[in-house]
């Protein structure tokens, strides 16, 4: 008996170990036989300000539409009013997402999700050509210089940016994807679209196509409601969740000068170049930033580099002026990081705070700026010419000073063919880190050095679109390998060797006063294999050698495991962008001295904290087996790039004085899309009716064997009792 009861145990147990795997494996075949799956996570996601949310978002299961693809005016008049099938999720190329378009999808409540084509197979054909722009025609406005002046406020002289749309900041509400991987094209086109969905004689048989679109935000309302929501959550002991994160990073500073506490900095003595780091796109991952960002990160390294070989000539002279490299985070976003520098430098603890027994390096305020040179949009050239814009405020009371800036750059740009014009005076300065500095000192003298007189000449202006390609800087030969595209010099690496050649000029002339002799002009000059590295490593691929090279062993496998050019948007102050990281070691690299010391010992010296320390993996050696290993020693700082809306107590976010962005969190199954096929409604009522059916009679049959049991199943004869 008890034998035949394990048995029983133990078939029982292999039934239900098999029941389960075979269960586990037919819904997987099952799900993948229903569903395709999308590679793509390029979603719009949520931002939020002190008034307003904006962005994208889907419903916490997802937004479901029948797929139409958009390619004539008749596919919007599909889907905005003869459709049978809505709502819809509405394809579209590149050359058709137009802020126009957009809103008249979105708002037309037929219109359940978007989608656009991304892909650069075809390069010509994705680029509308009135432009695209995620964000506004006047951008940064309300934070700006201008931002009360009558005359000036609202772009009323100039409309900078005239491809805005300010898409960035409306709240769509809807899921809105890019599709940048060909196989995602495909499978919605090939296996979708023209499949089931495309019209014939104006009607759609079943079963139709459909997407399920999830891009789901946990934030809303506003960043005063949603940190408040937060906050209530953590003090009330619950489980904590946040349901939003304030934008910020780093910004990435250096100075040619080791200037000590507590050794005052003299008025006037520090000249300040500055570029910005990030840029803003509709889309998450989708941010080449060519001109928007990747020029002006290139010149100023490239600048920072040729400098550095005659840094002796200003770091040991006490009548030179100091040199202060600044790459500002966040500026897309109301100027977070160039605010963040303004408030500390107010409050003393620019670029560190006091440390107390340490050595630290002297502060910086804003009476110490001599003048600012910001390297802002470069890669276009109007008319093979850069332009030199000027504050129209102040202008008049600094006219020497700005006169001999601007002749300056024009003398020694001659020598290297850059031509650099002087834009209208009585044009206001153009969106720009400078602004910041100018509203709380006036009398700074600024040049922002573009590549527009007027309106910008890039029409993708902090988008998706803003590529490689509009500005010559991937004019590779037809035919070359990824190594050979790395070295190649292209159009553009050889317009910003140039540039960066004049700024190192003027740079190393105004601190210094030298005239500059041939020899020096030679070290004076960038180099173009360097700018080429760059351009490569920012706008094709991360997973490049110069890159390899600086960075360090914890973070290769970011390298390693990228398929893109990594993000330039700010994200959250929890996290340190990877661009970010990335500059911090290019500038310790060309700015560092090269110490002996192993990676244990490659740390940042506890007494004296003008100095970092930055471990390297250096070139291979070994026949490309092993690399080198640095470690470099240089005076380049990581500053906060987090607004001071979020630090100063009590606050008020409704001021307008600071920059209040947060950004949504979302689940890590959040964001995703998938293809599935949907059946008539009479189909799936009689899929009901014989589900129902089959339960009835499952139910009866159930019952049945139930009931008589004892007839079907008789008691086994039980053995006779031993006496």
């Amino acid at each position: 008996m008890a034998d035949s009861r394990k048995k029983q145990y133990f078939f029982f147990i292999c039934i239900t170990f098999l029941s389960f795997h075979l269960t586990t494996v037919w819904s997987k075949r099952t799900n993948k036989k229903i569903y395709i799956n999308l590679k793509t996570q390029s979603a719009c996601f949520r931002n939020l300000n002190a008034t307003h949310q904006v962005g994208c978002t889907s419903n916490w299961r997802g937004n479901v539409g029948t797929i139409h693809y958009i390619q004539s005016k008749e596919d919007f008049a599909w889907i905005l009013s003869k459709g049978q099938h809505a709502p819809y999720v509405a394809l579209l190329n590149s050359v058709d997402f137009t802020g126009e378009n957009i809103k008249r999808l979105y708002t037309s409540g037929r219109v359940n999700g978007i989608m656009v084509i991304n892909t650069r197979n075809d390069s010509q054909a994705i680029y509308p050509a009135e432009g695209f722009s995620s964000v506004d025609k006047c951008p940064n406005d309300r934070y700006g210089l201008y931002s009360d002046n009558p005359d000036y406020q609202g772009c009323k002289k100039v409309e900078w940016n005239k491809a805005g749309t300010s898409l960035h900041f409306s709240d769509i509400g809807l899921p809105v994807f890019a599709l940048s991987d060909p196989s995602d094209v495909d499978a919605v086109l090939n296996q979708c679209f023209y499949r089931f969905n495309q019209p014939i004689n104006e009607t759609i048989g079943y079963p139709v196509c459909a997407a399920e679109m999830k891009s789901s935000m946990e934030a809303a309302v506003d960043s005063v409601t949603c940190l408040r929501r937060s906050d209530r959550v953590v003090l009330s002991l619950s489980e904590m969740q946040v349901f939003c994160d304030q934008l910020g990073d780093k910004n990435v500073v250096v100075n040619m000068k080791p200037v000590a506490h507590p050794e005052p900095r003299q008025p006037d003595s520090v000249i300040m170049v500055a570029a910005k780091l990030d840029s803003a796109s509709l889309f998450q991952f989708e941010y080449y930033a060519a001109d928007t960002t990747v020029v002006g990160i290139v010149a100023m390294l490239s600048t920072i580099e040729a400098l550095w070989k005659m840094k002796h000539d200003i770091e040991n002279n006490t009548n030179a002026k100091d040199i202060m490299f600044t790459f500002f985070q966040g500026e897309s976003f109301d100027y977070i990081g160039s605010s963040r520098v303004v408030y500390d430098m107010e409050q003393g603890v620019f670029p560190q705070a006091e440390s107390k027994d340490k050595t630290y390096l002297s502060n910086i305020s804003l009476e110490h700026i001599n003048q600012i040179v910001e390297i802002n949009q470069v890669g276009y050239r109007d008319g093979g010419s850069l332009w030199a814009h000027t504050d129209v405020l102040s202008r008049s009371k600094l006219e020497d000073k700005i006169t001999k800036m601007i002749k300056q750059l024009q003398n020694f740009g001659q020598e290297l063919n850059v031509g650099v014009s002087e834009a209208d005076k009585d044009l206001p300065l153009p969106p720009a880190s400078a602004q910041r500095f100018l509203k709380r000192k006036s009398d700074i003298p600024v040049v922002v050095l573009t590549d527009h007189s007027k309106e910008y000449k890039n029409k993708f202006y902090n988008s998706h679109l803003d590529s490689g390609e509009l500005i010559d800087a991937l004019d590779y030969p037809s035919g070359l390998n990824e190594t050979m595209k790395y070295n190649y010099v292209t159009t553009q690496a050889e317009l910003i060797t140039n540039l960066s050649s004049t700024l190192a000029r003027y740079l190393y002339t105004t601190a210094t006063g030298y005239n500059l002799s041939d020899e020096v002009r030679q070290n004076l000059t960038a180099d173009s294999s360097l700018v080429t590295h760059l351009l490569y490593c920012f706008l094709v691929s991360p997973n490049c050698e110069l890159f390899h090279e600086t960075i360090d062993t914890v973070n290769e496998k970011s390298l390693n495991d990228a398929i893109q050019p990594f993000p330039f948007y700010v994200s959250v102050k929890t996290h340190t962008n990877e661009v970010t990281r990335l500059v911090y070691a290019l500038v310790a690299r060309f700015t560092g001295d090269l110490v002996m010391a192993n990676e244990e010992k490659c740390k940042t010296p506890d007494k004296d904290k003008r100095y970092n320390y930055q471990w390297m993996q250096g070139n291979l050696v070994n026949d490309g087996n092993k690399r080198a290993g640095w470690c470099y020693k240089s005076l380049v700082q990581y500053t906060e790039a987090v607004s001071p809306a979020f630090k100063i107590d009590g606050y008020d976010m409704l001021s307008g004085q600071y920059s209040t962005w947060t950004e949504s969190r979302w689940g890590t199954t959040a964001i995703g899309v998938r293809l599935f096929l949907v059946p008539s409604q009479n189909f799936q009522l009689l899929t009901l009716c014989i589900g129902l059916a089959l339960l009835l009679l499952s139910s009866g049959l159930i019952y049945l064997v139930s009931s008589s049991s004892d007839t079907i199943f008789p008691p086994a004869a039980q053995p006779p009792v031993q006496l």
